[in-house]
């Protein structure tokens, strides 16, 4: 499902690099985003005057990459992973995403059971929505559907 919105700063950089691989396919010069310096204050050129800069984003897909916590964080009393967890979770929310993907090698059970106890539904790999890369061959993917959307 394509959603489209109004841009925010959080669109800057797949803009930049959307502008810049359509206008420099080869057919004509080669252009930089200091050659259209508008690219970098989008909010300010195309909207606080009145405008609007539309941005289109396909399934609402976030993949959680890279989550670590140093063993005496985890669990009882900090439980940092819950915590940063949590702000993931609302940054996911606030930018409108309805689905997280996330890989984790098939050995780490603690991981396992913390993202089943968030929701996740261990998913074949077949079931992923879009291809990218993780470091383990023998690795279990999760799925978590967020905003009770599908």
């Amino acid at each position: 499902m394509i959603e489209i919105g109004t841009y925010s700063a959080y669109d800057r950089d797949e803009v930049i690099a959307l502008v810049l691989h359509c206008q420099n396919d080869g057919t004509r010069p080669l252009v930089s985003v200091e050659d259209q310096p508008e690219l970098l204050r989008i909010k300010e050129e195309y909207i606080d005057g009145g405008g609007n800069f539309w941005v289109a984003k396909e399934n609402g897909l976030c993949i959680l990459k890279k989550f670590f916590v140093y063993e005496p964080y985890r669990g009882r009393p900090h439980n940092l992973g819950r915590q940063l967890y949590s702000l993931f979770l609302e940054f996911a929310r606030t930018h409108g995403f309805s689905k997280v993907i996330l890989d984790t090698p098939k050995n780490t059970d603690r991981a396992h059971l913390f993202y089943e106890k968030a929701g996740f539904k261990k998913i074949d790999k077949e079931e992923l929505p879009v291809e990218y890369d993780y470091p383990y061959d023998d690795s279990d993917f999760f799925c978590l559907t967020l905003n009770g959307r599908q």
